[in-house]
């Protein structure tokens, strides 16, 4: 004979189960809309800044807030890095992490390319005060933004800046603005617009400075070995420098015979390696480097340890 009781408690409990189960079921869904939603709506899109604290400062500039919990200001509308930074709070970047694997604490690094200054940042932080930063940024408007965001960051005492594009040799000429990208219709980004800048050499703008250059960061691609170049006296002196090289095969081919260019660092002593992530380097020949369309370089004297 069948316990009714017992019966009744095993219908109980099977309806309960599938009232959790179904009940996490309308939760997911409802998530997984809400989800969608946020994704395919612009104007929810585009409150996501305010959410994570922006601060409008102008009609075209802001300060927002990194993950890595410090102000940077940059243009609302710059479509890749100030979008990034805007939307997410960091620019996840081998370049960068690559930077902060080979640092000390007491070095002094110098930067060409410096932009809006998240490197710059995010580097500079780790050093303390014994450690020294310069950074270089020829575009007027982004170096303006550069250098307030060096001061809310309290780093004026370890972070030079200098408003300079950075070659071979002393001259002005016309560079592409970044800040005035858009995107075209192939989605490729395209800037519209020119400004005169002014160039130096590091050999130029570091004679005064006597401790040897422990790091060299050089973000512009196709213009490295000019740079290098205008760099011979610092890298002479500065036997440990670790340079970092963000490589595009193309741009740089425009400018430099690269083979020869590569040739002679090794000539001066330099070793190559690809970075993959940060403590991931790849030895690399020259015919290996060439092989690849973009790149992060490390050219150095020493062995870096796998």
């Amino acid at each position: 004979m069948t316990d009714y009781s017992t019966n009744q408690k095993q219908e109980g409990s099977f309806f309960g189960g599938n009232k959790i189960v179904l009940f996490a079921v309308i939760v997911t869904s409802l998530l997984f809309v809400i989800v969608l939603f946020i994704e395919k709506s612009k104007s929810v899109k585009n409150m996501i800044p305010m959410i994570r604290g922006e601060v409008s400062i102008s009609k075209d500039f802001s300060i927002t807030t990194t993950k890595d919990k410090f102000p940077i200001i940059i243009k609302k509308k710059d479509p890749t890095i100030g979008k990034k930074l805007r939307f997410s709070g960091n620019v996840e970047s081998v370049f960068l992490k690559t930077a902060v694997s080979l640092m000390k604490k007491n070095d002094t690094i110098v930067e060409v390319g410096a932009h809006f200054g998240y490197n710059t940042i995010s580097i500079a932080k780790k050093l303390d005060n014994s450690g020294k930063y310069y950074a270089f940024e020829p575009n007027g408007t982004v170096f303006s933004c550069l250098r307030k965001s060096v001061v809310l960051n309290d780093l004026s005492e370890i972070v030079v800046l200098k408003n300079l594009a950075i070659a071979d040799k002393v001259y002005s000429f016309p560079i592409k603005d970044c800040l005035s990208k858009k995107k075209s219709s192939d989605g490729h980004y395209t800037k519209t617009r020119e400004v005169i800048v002014n160039s130096s050499t590091l050999d130029r703008e570091l004679a005064e400075e006597h401790r040897p250059i422990s790091l060299l960061l050089i973000d512009i691609p196709g213009l490295e070995f000019s740079i290098i170049k205008g760099a011979e006296t610092i890298i002479a002196n500065s036997h440990d420098i670790e340079i970092v090289v963000y490589f595009d095969r193309a741009r740089s081919a425009k400018n430099f015979d690269l083979e020869t260019e590569f040739q002679r660092m090794k000539n001066m002593g330099f070793n190559f390696y690809i970075a993959k992530e940060a403590n991931n380097y790849e030895k690399a020949d020259i015919s290996n480097i060439l092989s690849r369309n973009e790149s992060v370089i490390v050219m150095t004297r020493n062995n870096l340890d796998f």
